[in-house]
């Protein structure tokens, strides 16, 4: 099948031959030229004078005298017009921050009256008599009760009082501000492209200034028309000077309940509009292609698929690759093989950018100046800054940074501490108005442009979105030094301004746009026929998209006016997807099945309803993730020679090292770790991350715990709930000295004054954690004090059989609490995550890490009672766990079975634990045995892990 552009080229070709020079031909949009430029060369195969191309907009524009204002200049005069009639009234203006929201609103409503030729005075008197309705419930039912009711509510962020009765009074005047904004413009010359429409339908006068120049006009691929376009259109057929060339199918036509059909049938039975090329084509229902549809695990995993499926296709092969969910770009661009030429033609969106990304930084640093009044960074932007890759810091510099970030425990980075590092000393230097922070911004763009220019890094890609996030700045800069409303607002509605205009613009790609793979969205696929499509993205919600732009106008009126509702962007979907298969001979489709709050995981209903109802056949597939164990970045164990076998001998020499409980139960969960750990010594890195604070709050809690009750036992080891309740008082001053000395290694260093927002939380956190620990001892009162965490006398040798030999291993237990309690003494462990009390019921299972309910908790305190009892020579000590989180539930007591462990049962798990406790340590140290990695634990990742391997010796793995 001939592609629909080459049939209306050579429909053109028949009907005007040599005269094509006196034709008008326009498009949608411009990608359409290109393509029907090369089926013009093909089909005439000789020099001609090429007809004259337009988009529409483009075309409507040459009957208006006035210049196009953009959209800066709409909203200042629109605030101006009113900020005027409200004062008028004796109202209160608004700042323009405070209008920009609502202006975008209120401009895209007036924009739509206009493309559909509406009075607006009409539909904003019924508007308010609607609304006027609204305080009377009596005519209301209860959904439309609840549709007003949620309608209001989204005017809840302008914070006003009395909101219903200032929109009320907005829409009364809300012709007046339509007329008062249109003769505004019309005095400085200036009109909106909505304005320049509605004046060529209204106005018979401007038909001559378009239509004039050119002997026919030719209307190629449109569907959904505005009032205004159909009528200029119907006109000009009937004037016999527009020929109308409609891309569609009796498939979708005929069945008025396919929402595919829906614009064409209007435009053939309501505009009356002809289509040049005669009776449509009855293609799709005669179609029995395969379709392919794969199921992928995930949003990228989309887009790598189409690394295989394209692998072996030629370099200019014209294949079209669309983005239903176009924030696919990126993925999509890293997934098709470089051999194939690849065009852009949906441009490339700035906001997927890493420019954008940076630019996002610097806004949010300059938004956290403003809002804070101080000079300071969060370290989270700082450590962003560093790791963006359009930043050259230097390694030393970097790491320097971090280190005094670390030293002086910043959550917020003073600017003089980096003020001495020129890059950086530019990139965060605070402004404080609006046109200087644009210049700021222009100045840091130009200077990462040329470095990477000089240093030859820039690609073809950055040197377009840096130049096009240039210009646009630049246009921004503009804008802001002719209206100054705009320099007079807060310098937030800047920063929102440049993020905004940042944020919805693409950067135009230099590439072939009739070779190679076509990238694009789904709406610059109209009027393009390719006989290869792959659409990614293809899910229920994105295709067709479940939602509609912001407007102040209600949905039946909109219906009852005739403009544009929900279903419209609906039907127009399904028209983009539909005529793609027209002309198409393979499809392969692509949705995420995946459910989150970006994703339904359901593939496009336009998809199951051509399963259901065409004659395409489909083939499903889902995706496969390779698993190959051969590239694990680990080995799966570590045998005990050379330098381990050394060190493992360590343990059990005159001066041995020790087992502490942490290393035991390091080893019961993977002997792996306790190797990372304890053999070959690999410290967690230092890591600057939101909560790196917060995970100090354990320590925190301990040392307040053993401050708290040192005091109360230097005078007396008994403790009673008085004293308790008396010594509370000094908790807030304890929480801070505690957070001081483990932060700043100064129990005076912080003062309340002085803390960061952080540590304010945690010292909340920590005291509400001991009051907790506090009311379950006032239940306990009264109980004697015997020790808090000695750090030296308990340490015990432990007699294993190694290889036939006895061997003894140093055991060593640093125990939080220890108190007595009616005759009874308890070994208390302080826990502040989540760890439980319930454990296995199977004692058996005890030291079994892949155990669901095995329990490292109960393991460490049967580690520290078991050491407690053998160096002091008692039985019947009993393990508590204050777990912080569960203390005032279920007590401090481990349970099995709604049952404490206590009595027999302790007993019964002492000697399980004796047990297994040697027979874990003589497995630990039979050099037989390597250092296996347990499958069901989880092993926390670290790069230290790798970097060990690859630089220790070869005897070191297997």
């Amino acid at each position: 099948m001939l592609p629909f552009l080459k049939e209306v080229a050579t429909d053109l070709v028949n009907r005007y031959g040599d005269s094509l020079k006196d034709i008008a031909i326009i498009f949608n949009n411009k990608r359409p030229e290109v393509y029907m430029k090369q089926y013009f060369v093909e089909i005439v195969k000789k020099p001609i004078w090429s007809p004259s191309f337009f988009t529409i907009q483009d075309f409507f524009k040459q009957a208006s005298i006035a210049i196009e204002i953009d959209k800066i200049g709409q909203i200042a005069h629109l605030h101006e017009c009113y900020t005027r009639l409200l004062l008028t009234n004796d109202q209160e203006p608004l700042s323009i921050d405070r209008f920009f929201p609502i202006a975008e609103t209120i401009l895209s409503d007036f924009a739509q009256i206009d493309y559909e030729l509406i009075d607006p005075s009409a539909i904003y008197q019924e508007i308010h008599d609607l609304a006027a309705i609204e305080k009377q419930f009596q005519f209301l039912t209860k959904e439309q009760i609840a549709f007003l009711e949620a309608f209001w509510k989204s005017f809840s962020q302008y914070g006003q009082e009395q909101i219903r009765e200032k929109f009320i009074a907005l829409w009364k005047m809300m012709p007046q501000l339509y007329t008062d904004f249109k003769h505004t413009l019309e005095k400085l010359g200036k009109s909106t492209t909505s304005a320049m429409y509605r004046e060529a339908a209204i106005n018979t006068r401007t038909d001559s200034m378009l239509t004039g120049p050119y002997k026919q006009l030719v209307f190629v691929g449109f569907n959904a028309l505005n009032r205004a376009e159909g009528t200029l259109f119907k006109r000009w057929q009937e004037q016999g000077k527009a020929l109308f060339y409609f891309d569609a199918d009796q498939y979708y036509l005929e069945d008025k309940m396919q929402e595919a059909g829906l614009f064409i049938r209007k435009n053939i039975e309501q505009w009356r509009l002809e289509n040049a090329l005669g009776p449509f084509p009855d293609t799709l229902r005669r179609k029995t292609d395969r379709i392919t549809v794969f199921e992928a695990s995930g949003f990228t995993a989309q887009a790598k698929i189409l690394h295989t499926l394209l692998a072996k296709k030629k370099k200019e092969t014209p294949i079209a690759v669309l983005l239903a969910d176009e924030n696919l770009l990126i993925p999509t661009l890293q997934s098709i093989p470089e051999t194939l030429l690849t065009n852009i033609t949906m441009g490339f969106p700035i906001n997927q950018s890493p420019i954008f990304g940076l630019v996002e930084i610097w806004l949010r640093i300059q938004t956290n100046y403003y809002t804070t009044n101080t000079y300071t960074i969060p370290y989270k932007d700082l450590e962003s800054y560093l790791a963006h890759p359009l930043i050259n810091t230097l390694p030393s510099e970097k790491k320097e940074i971090q280190q005094t970030i670390k030293d002086n425990n910043y959550l917020d980075v003073p600017y003089a501490a980096l003020a001495h590092y020129n890059e950086i000393n530019v990139f965060f230097k605070r402004e404080k108005h609006a046109i200087p922070l644009i210049t700021a911004l222009e100045v840091i763009l130009k200077r990462i442009f040329n470095y990477r220019k000089d240093h030859g890094n820039l690609t073809l890609i950055e040197a377009s979105l840096f130049t096009t996030a240039l210009q646009e700045l630049n246009h921004l800069y503009d804008g802001l030094h002719v209206y100054s409303s705009l320099q007079q607002a807060a310098l937030p509605f800047t920063i929102s301004l440049v993020r905004k205009h940042l944020y919805n613009i693409n950067a135009a790609i230099e590439g072939d746009p009739l070779k190679g793979v076509q990238i694009m969205g789904m709406l610059e696929s109209r009027n393009l026929d390719f006989k290869e499509i792959y659409i990614l993205g293809a899910n229920d919600g994105i295709l067709p998209k479940k939602s509609f732009g912001n407007t102040f106008i209600p949905d039946a009126i909109r219906r009852a006016y005739g403009l544009p509702v929900l279903e419209n962007q609906e039907a127009l979907s399904a028209y983009l997807f539909y005529r793609l298969l027209q002309r198409s001979e393979q499809i392969t489709i692509v949705y995420n099945n995946q459910v989150d709050e970006n994703s339904t995981g359901e593939v496009s209903r336009f998809i199951k309803q051509l399963a259901f109802e065409s004659n395409f056949s489909f083939s499903q597939l889902k995706q496969q993730q390779e698993t190959n164990i051969s590239k694990l970045p680990l080995p799966l164990h570590i045998t005990k020679t050379g330098k381990v076998a050394e060190t493992l001998d360590n343990y059990l020499t005159v001066d041995p090292l020790k087992i502490s409980a942490t290393a035991l139960t390091n080893y019961i969960q993977s002997p792996l770790l306790f190797f990372f750990k304890n053999i070959a010594k690999i410290k967690e890195p230092d890591q600057l991350m939101d909560d790196f604070q917060v995970n100090k709050i354990g320590s925190v809690l301990h040392e307040v715990m053993q401050w708290f009750y040192e005091d109360l036992k230097s005078t007396n080891a008994t403790i009673t709930a008085n004293r308790i309740h008396e010594k509370c008082s000094e908790l807030p001053t304890l929480c801070l000295q505690a957070l001081s000395n483990t932060f700043y290694k100064n129990k005076t260093y912080l003062s309340l004054e002085k803390t960061t927002s952080i540590e304010k939380i945690i010292l909340q956190i920590v005291e509400d954690y001991a009051r907790i620990i506090l009311n379950i001892d006032i239940g306990t009162c009264p109980f004697n004090i015997i020790e808090l965490e000695n750090n030296e006398d308990y340490v015990i040798d432990f007699l294993i059989t190694v290889n036939g030999q006895e061997k003894l291993v140093k055991l060593q237990g640093i125990i939080d609490r220890i108190d007595e309690k009616d005759g009874k003494i308890r070994i208390v462990d302080y826990k502040t995550g989540g760890d439980v009390l319930e454990y296995t019921k199977n004692n058996d299972e005890l030291f079994n890490a892949s155990n669901p309910k095995f329990n490292k908790a109960l393991i460490q305190t049967l580690f520290y009672t078991y050491i407690y009892e053998q160096k002091k020579g008692i039985e019947d000590v009993e393990p508590h766990l204050y777990a912080v989180r569960r203390l005032n539930n279920e007590g401090s007591f481990f349970h099995s079975d709604n049952q404490a462990l206590v009595g027999d049962r302790l007993k019964e798990i002492k000697a399980v634990f004796l047990s297994k406790l040697r027979e874990t340590l003589e497995e630990l140290f039979n050099k037989e045995i390597p250092f296996m990695h347990n499958p069901s634990v989880i092993l926390p990742y670290n790069e230290l892990y790798e970097e060990f391997f690859r630089s220790s010796s070869s005897d070191h793995k297997t």
